[in-house]
Order: C-alpha cells, then sequence, then structure tokens
C-alpha cells in the first residue's frame, strides 16, 4: 500500500516567534483561510498556551478558542495546535475541531511528552511526538525515544532539525534509522531549518529516500517565516510536489496569503539564511550563541568563527550566556604590555589644549559645522572612535572593531587600536589592552566611547569635549554611519555607561556638545 505525503503548515505557529503570537486577528483569519484555499494538509494555527490569550494572538488555552478563527469551509484541511511544557489536562475532548497535537519538547522532558500525548490521546486527538534537536542525541539514545514513542503508538513522530545542522547524509542516516525501528504505521514528520540554506533540497531528499509505503509530513511556512534563520518555505515544497509527485496543490492562494501578510512582516523582521546562525549549525551549537556574538556588533565573521569553534560540545545544546560572554572576553584580550604606548600618546597630546571625541551617533550630524570649527583649532586633538568623519579630519581614529576597521581608510600612524585587532595582524601608531579599557573595577563595559575615554583618562587628560556619544534612544536608530553602534545593545548598554560614568569619572570633566541620554553622569 502506497504511503501518504502530506504538507503541515506552521506560519501561525513557528512563524508566532517572529511577531510574539501577535498577527492580528484578521490577519489569522485570512491566513488559514488562503491555506485551506491552497489545499494544505494540515494547518497548525498556533501553540497552546498555559493561559488565555487575546483575539490577536495565534496562542489558545482552550480548542474552543480556535473555532474562532477557522473558515466555514474547510475543505480538505485539517488543523494542529503544539505544546511545549504546558499542563494539557484542561484541553477538552477531541471533536474534530483540531484533529492534531504535537508535542514539542527537550530531550530531558521526554517524560512530560509521553505523558501529555497519552493524556491527549486518550481525548481522542492524534499525537506527534516532537523530540527537538534530533542532533544532541547519540544513535543508542534515539532508539531508546522511538522505543518508547512505539510503546506509546501516536499518530506521528518528527525528525527535527532544531539547529539547522543537517546535510543529506545526516537526514539520511537519522531517517532510516527511525523508519526502520519506528512501527510501520506511525507517520514520519520531518521539520527543517535554513541554517545552511538547505531546507528545500533537504525536503527533496527526504521524499527521495522515503519508505513508499509509509506515510510522511513535511512542515513548512509560508515564505520560509520562523524563528530566524526560517524554515522550509511551503510555497516551493507545494510547487515540487505538484510537478514531480503529482499532488494538486494550489500555489495562488498562499502567493496571496504572503503578499498580504508575510512579506510585510519581513520588511519589518527580516529571516532567512544568515552567516552567523549558518555558523552556529557548523559547530552543532545552539542558534543563541550566534545571536549573542552577532549583537556584539564589533566583531566580524571570521571572529564569530572563530569563538564559536571554541565551545565545548557540552556546552553546545543549552545556551549558557556567562560561558559564551568568557569566551568572548578572553578572545578580544589579548595579552599587550600597553604602558609605552599611553606614555607616548600622553607626551603626544600635551601639544593640545583641548581633547574632541566624536563617537558615531547620529546627532553629529546635527551640530556638523559647530563641530567642524572647533575641530579646525591646532590646538584641539580630534579622535573619531570607529570611523572617519567626511566632513573634517580627525588627528587619531580609535579602533575596537575589525568589522569598522575594515570601511576605514586611514594610515597605520594615525591609527589607535586595541589589543583584540592583533588577532589580525593590524597595525596601529599605537596598541593598547583591550580588557584593561574596557573593565572599570568590577564593572565589563566594552563600549568604545567609553573605552577611548578610560584611555584618554590614563594619559591624563582632565577635560574632554565629545559629540556623538548619543546612547541608545528608541526613537533615534540611526548612527553617523547607519548601523547600531558596537557593543551590548539598548537601554542595558545606557545603565552600565551610566554606573562607569559616576563611580570613575569625577575627576574628569566631560564637556557634551550633542544631546546624550548620559550628559551630567560624570557630574553626578
Amino acid at each position: 500500500m502506497q504511503g501518504d505525503i502530506k504538507i503541515l503548515d506552521c506560519t501561525l505557529r513557528d512563524g508566532g516567534h517572529i511577531v510574539d503570537g501577535r498577527f492580528g486577528e484578521d490577519k489569522i483569519k485570512y491566513i488559514v483561510k488562503k491555506l485551506v484555499d491552497a489545499q494544505i494538509d494540515i494547518i497548525e494555527v498556533g501553540f497552546l498556551w498555559e493561559e488565555a490569550c487575546d483575539k490577536d494572538s495565534a496562542r489558545y488555552y482552550k480548542i474552543e478558542d480556535v473555532k474562532r478563527i477557522l473558515p466555514k469551509d474547510k475543505g480538505v484541511s485539517h488543523f494542529s495546535l503544539m505544546a511545549d511544557f504546558i499542563d494539557v489536562e484542561h484541553i477538552e475532548p477531541c471533536d474534530g475541531t483540531v484533529e492534531f497535537i504535537r508535542l514539542s519538547f527537550k530531550r530531558h522532558r521526554l517524560d512530560w511528552g509521553l505523558n501529555a500525548a497519552k493524556i491527549l490521546m486518550d481525548k481522542g486527538y492524534k499525537c506527534y511526538i516532537n523530540p527537538v534537536n534530533c542532533n544532541v542525541y547519540t544513535d543508542e539514545q534515539y532508539l531508546e525515544v522511538i522505543h518508547k514513542v512505539n510503546e506509546l503508538h501516536p499518530y506521528g513522530f518528527s525528525i527535527v532539525d532544531t539547529f539547522g545542522v543537517m546535510r543529506c547524509s545526516d537526514l539520511s542516516h537519522v531517517y532510516y534509522m527511525v523508519d526502520h525501528n519506528l512501527d510501520p504505521d506511525i507517520c514520519i514528520g520531518v521539520h527543517l531549518h535554513e541554517n545552511l540554506g538547505l531546507a528545500y533540497s533537504l525536503a527533496q531528499h527526504f521524499l527521495e529516500i522515503r519508505n513508499p509505503k509509509r506515510n510522511i509530513s513535511i512542515d513548512g511556512s509560508l515564505l520560509g517565516m520562523g524563528r530566524v534563520p526560517g524554515n522550509l518555505c511551503i510555497e516551493q515544497i507545494m510547487d515540487h510536489l505538484n510537478i514531480e509527485y503529482g499532488c494538486s496543490y494550489s500555489i495562488e492562494p498562499a502567493l496571496d496569503a504572503i503578499d498580504t501578510c508575510i512579506a510585510p512582516i519581513k520588511a519589518r523582521e527580516p529571516w532567512g539564511y544568515s552567516i552567523p546562525y549558518s555558523l552556529s549549525a557548523k559547530f552543532g551549537l545552539h542558534r543563541t550563541y550566534a545571536e549573542y556574538l552577532a549583537g556584539r556588533g564589533r566583531l566580524t565573521t571570521k571572529d564569530i568563527q572563530r569563538i564559536l569553534s571554541q565551545v565545548e560540545r557540552s556546552e553546545a545544546e543549552m545556551f549558557n550566556k556567562e560561558y559564551i560572554e568568557r569566551l568572548y572576553k578572553q578572545y578580544m584580550n589579548v595579552e599587550v604590555d600597553d604602558a609605552a604606548g599611553v606614555e607616548a600618546l600622553s607626551k603626544e597630546l600635551e601639544a593640545y589644549e583641548k581633547i574632541l571625541v566624536l563617537a558615531p551617533g547620529a546627532s553629529i550630524k546635527q551640530k556638523q559645522d559647530e563641530i567642524k570649527r572647533l575641530g579646525e583649532n591646532k590646538k584641539t586633538c580630534v579622535i573619531s572612535v570607529n570611523f572617519e568623519p567626511s566632513f573634517m579630519d580627525a588627528d587619531y581614529v580609535f579602533c575596537t572593531s575589525g568589522k569598522r576597521y575594515d570601511q576605514i581608510n586611514v594610515s597605520p600612524d594615525r591609527l589607535l587600536i586595541t589589543s583584540n585587532l592583533s588577532n589580525d595582524n593590524i597595525e596601529g601608531r599605537y596598541m593598547f589592552s583591550y580588557n584593561n579599557l574596557s573593565y572599570f573595577d568590577d564593572i565589563y563595559c566594552d563600549d568604545s566611547t567609553m573605552m577611548l575615554l578610560s584611555l584618554l583618562k590614563e594619559t591624563g587628560r582632565t577635560k574632554i569635549a565629545v559629540a556623538g556619544f548619543d546612547g541608545f534612544n528608541k526613537n533615534m536608530m540611526e548612527s553617523y554611519f547607519s548601523a547600531a553602534e558596537e557593543g551590548f545593545a539598548g537601554e542595558d548598554r545606557n545603565r552600565v555607561i551610566s554606573e562607569c560614568l559616576k563611580k570613575h569619572f569625577l575627576s574628569v570633566k566631560l564637556e557634551f556638545l550633542t544631546p546624550s541620554v548620559h550628559e551630567g553622569y560624570a557630574d553626578a
């Protein structure tokens, strides 16, 4: 007997990670209606949640909450929800509104997944067991899970590539292991991520290697919408199944849903293939490690690769912020004896009456003429931070970031660099210890402007003019070079900088030439 091939759309569930589930009630209804019109086999309309949510959210406390968003004509489609480590006792018995419930869980929560499935199966639901991150299991551990699944005998079991690490050989290995050991009447599903940009090719490979007698299902989402970097694009696999397997999915309604609902979200909150996430997959790591390092702003992609390559296997499965912070600081801290450089710079600065620090904030544009006049005074030393100003010449450029260095075109004689740049053999007039400048006693602050102020304080300068040291302002996200300033983000950065200014710059008079959220802290 020939096995069925089904497509499961998870736009409203996995895509909900992008918008915190809040698509809006009208958009949720529209997406569901268009997926029904597209003849999608299973539509996962969102998450089962621990509490009641408002109507704009694709998260539901009870099955009754789902009924309001389903069209009267459901066509050939069936409906699904996903539960992730919640109590499911309160869920109503299955009345056919939602036919499938999928249980997603990390490996230490296997017992919850199996118990929740039993409760729901007793209520009449068809359940999928979805142990996430299949690559963290040894073959023996995965076979043990399969054995327990056979005892429970749910509707389906999914191969979930959470870290997006799979290549064709990996998928073949896992699929054959599952197919040869899972009871033959249990459906095998697959959920693929785009870390390596391989989701579409892997889905085609899955179809090619499938046991023709086995029922299978393939997860996808409209335009690949899902937690960055995203999922298999369902419109692609629909088209492939129509052409190669004689299926009859209707593509145009899916495209309508993309144009009306999904593409506008992607324009605001992009997802898709991204090199940092491909590196997390390359090393088999939790995606948040890549997010953390990319969020530091100052790291080049090769820096991120070097740091991720150092993550130990014991730390790969669960994100450990303290651990990755330690690796980051170790990488940035290349030991250097900078005493001679500090002394030499101090002597050079004695020739100037005034020091002007140009940080890369957008406020520079507002007072560009005033700043230029001040900088043209021969008694003023201008030091810019991680950029070369286009409207005037800086005497020095202070550079802490390999990413910014690639955008700066100045001679080494004008560069003041931090020791982390020696990882790429970058040379400057003087090199200073990265960690010496980023530690303020017990506070770690690797904001580039703060590091320069720390250096200037070491040289004995007690009066410093500052422009462009805007600080984070959610209403003003543009910076001088059209990118977020380096370092940790947002209000957290403001708070740490404020603490450093209050505690360690009482002896320094800062003159703010442009508006700054930090103004006044040094005098507090």
